[in-house]
């Protein structure tokens, strides 16, 4: 039986008051914000899973770096999947991080629009980020490009760059992509990517200020493509990649309170076996080496003086 998926969780109400969901609040705090962590599903699941002490130390390294955490609607429904209701750890996640003064945002993909709004007067200038965003991370064989097969205007329009006075485009794109989501799908990773493709392009973001955290190699690679992809001339500020072990490895170099214990907690939550990153060790001389190994020795490679350099 197919999975369905619902925008709004039944519990919703539970997050209500921990989050921001408005969009003139949220504008704010993107502004305002030193950097702004995009939540894959699958991290976000791993650190809701967290024990308490480790989610302190992971919480003082993001209020450190004045970090806000944006989850977009589409990574939402993924994480209410067929239930169509957040589990209690998520909710209790959210609750910790709110308690903590991380401030937590549902960010609506289409909220990219208003905050562009902002910045840049016409519908036109504002549309063509997103038709350069969406040919940028749209794959062969994806649930963009099958909608986009499916909806001649949306083709036209977001692709073939027609119609673009227009000022809902962004609203009609993406209502209409999440409700072709499918089960077990790209689309979330997407999605992510495209938001933070035309967010990068806002005067004065600075590099490091946008932040992707997913622990999928497969998400991180597409993210990263799409940025690469786009020609040098019309490239946005440059966007962190980071998995668990990198955020963990970053914790380390920068001295926030942390034990060897809690290194390997952080990093061995929701796995199984050795722990795979993508990097270099003193000894490589190739760049996004796949290592191989158990989280405590991982965990004594980051402690060592060049043990180890995780890319991702």
């Amino acid at each position: 039986m197919p999975t369905t998926y619902t925008e709004t969780p039944d519990n919703f109400n539970e997050i209500g008051t921990f989050v921001e969901k408005e969009i003139n609040g949220i504008k704010k705090i993107f502004y305002l914000a030193q950097r702004v962590i995009f939540y894959d599903a699958c991290s976000f699941q791993r650190h809701s899973h967290l024990p308490d002490k480790e989610i302190k130390v992971l919480m003082n390294y993001y209020k450190i770096h004045g970090t806000v955490v944006f989850i977009t609607k589409c990574i939402l429904m993924e994480l209410a999947s067929d239930r169509h209701s957040l589990a209690e750890e998520y909710i209790a996640f959210i609750k910790k991080m709110a308690e903590a003064e991380i401030k937590v945002v549902i960010f609506n993909e289409e909220y990219t629009y208003d905050i562009l709004s902002e910045c840049f007067s016409t519908n036109e200038r504002i549309n063509e980020y997103l038709s350069w965003a969406v040919r940028m991370v749209k794959s062969p064989v994806s649930t963009i490009t099958e909608m986009l097969k499916n909806d001649e205007k949306l083709t036209a329009e977001v692709l073939e760059w027609k119609n673009l006075r227009q000022s809902d485009i962004y609203r009609r794109f993406f209502a209409t992509v999440r409700e072709n989501k499918e089960h077990a799908d790209n689309l979330g990773e997407e999605l992510i990517a495209i938001c933070v493709h035309i967010l990068s392009h806002l005067p004065g973001i600075v590099d490091g200020k946008i932040c992707v955290l997913t622990d999928d190699k497969g998400a991180a690679s597409k993210i990263d493509s799409a940025v690469k992809r786009t020609n040098v001339q019309n490239r946005g500020a440059k966007i962190i990649l980071f998995s668990t072990p990198k955020v963990v490895q970053h914790m380390f170099q920068e001295q926030i309170e942390i034990s060897e214990n809690e290194m390997i907690n952080i990093i061995s939550q929701g796995t199984s076996g050795n722990i795979v990153v993508m990097g270099t060790t003193a000894y490589d001389f190739d760049i996004n080496v796949s290592i191989s190994m158990p989280s405590e020795a991982l965990v004594g490679k980051i402690m060592e003086p060049n043990g180890i350099n995780i890319i991702f």
